[in-house]
């Protein structure tokens, strides 16, 4: 296929990507008008109670605070209604999934088989990746701070201020998240060539300190007075027992669980046999398809080309596994913990996509 064509290619895939993600950012607002959820309260800027809720700044902060910062002018000043804010954010979501393919697309041109090309874009439909970021909330800003992070580690001599950029904008949303980027980038300061030697040791020592700033705070906000296994202990009895106090249905035993429990649940539960409801047998049937995926990257994995897998994959990988192994001391919702794995979960697939797409 020569370079025309793949562009071709390329552009309506991301027309196809933009209507599906579009059509969840519907069904997203369907859902929450139905159920309730967070999403409603971050546009009514009700989730968290500050001082001075009629002014701009009154909102500040991180966390949910932020979320109603961002949402105070389109939503407060400018009365947008709430479906448009949830369009918003699935705009800005579909950016991220977009710019995931595009860089997959530079390292690998589309030169695979019908039937890997099936694959690949069943891995970019799959609903969780979707649902999750198409609605305003904290996996849609998660999911683009992480990707600008991305793009700014693959030049970083040029694209700095972008990876930058990811790094405040995952620390305002989620400051654990925003903090291993900032762990991340010290490494890819360091490898990078091309760069001055003053420049690497003014950039490790601005982001020690500024890891050092960002430990300290979520020591403070998790409420651990040490770091240490008594101190990451009591926090994760109490981040459960917060958990139980919702009484949902899809709440599981993660304390008194194996590590090897604990990684199945959360890679592949809900999983098929254990779905009740239309939204339970969406997750399970994702799930089921990344352990077929898990499976075939295993079968191969002796002849696995791991240094042609691009420096963006492995940078997802990384940010998931760090992410996965808090969540198996905090989490003990099978519904949370699809929500919260969806920002990540994609570049799991990507990675045993290319063994896929080495299958003749």
């Amino acid at each position: 296929m020569n370079r025309l064509q793949s562009d071709i290619r390329l552009r309506q895939s991301e027309i196809f990507l933009l209507i599906y993600h579009l059509t969840f950012a519907g069904i997203f607002t369907w859902y929450i008008q139905l159920h309730g959820g967070d999403a409603k309260g971050y546009w009514e800027l009700s989730v968290e109670t500050v001082q001075n809720p009629q002014r701009w700044m009154g909102h500040w902060g991180t966390r949910s605070y932020f979320i109603q910062w961002l949402n105070f002018i389109p939503a407060k000043v400018l009365g947008l209604p709430f479906w448009l804010g949830n369009v918003l954010y699935s705009l800005a979501s579909f950016w991220s999934i977009r710019e995931i393919l595009r860089m997959l697309w530079v390292y690998f041109p589309d030169r695979s088989g019908i039937w890997q090309q099936a694959v690949l874009l069943l891995i970019f439909l799959l609903p969780n990746l979707h649902f999750w970021t198409s609605g305003i909330g904290k996996e849609s800003l998660s999911l683009v701070g992480l990707v600008l992070f991305m793009k700014g580690s693959l030049h970083l001599k040029k694209n700095w201020y972008v990876l930058v950029l990811g790094i405040a904008l995952s620390y305002m949303v989620r400051p654990l998240q925003g903090g291993i980027l900032l762990a991340f980038a010290l490494p890819l300061l360091l490898m990078e060539k091309g760069l001055p030697s003053w420049s690497k040791w003014l950039g490790s020592v601005l982001i020690l300190a500024l890891g050092l700033m960002a430990l300290r705070f979520l020591l403070y906000i998790t409420h651990i007075d040490h770091l240490n296994a008594e101190g990451i202990a009591q926090f994760s009895e109490g981040q459960m027992e917060f958990l139980e106090g919702f009484g949902a249905g899809s709440q599981v035993p993660m304390s008194a669980y194996s590590w090897g429990m604990k990684l199945w649940t959360l890679f592949f539960r809900p999983f098929v046999g254990e779905a009740s409801g239309f939204w339970e047998w969406a997750a399970a049937l994702e799930n089921l398809m990344g352990l077929l995926l898990l499976m075939v990257f295993l079968s191969g994995i002796r002849k696995f080309r791991f240094s042609q897998i691009p420096r963006f994959i492995w940078i997802g990988i990384g940010f998931g596994l760090i992410l996965t192994f808090v969540y198996a001391l905090t989490l003990n919702n099978l519904g949370i913990i699809m929500r919260m794995k969806s920002v990540y979960m994609v570049f799991f697939y990507l990675l045993a996509w290319e063994r896929v797409r080495s299958v003749e």
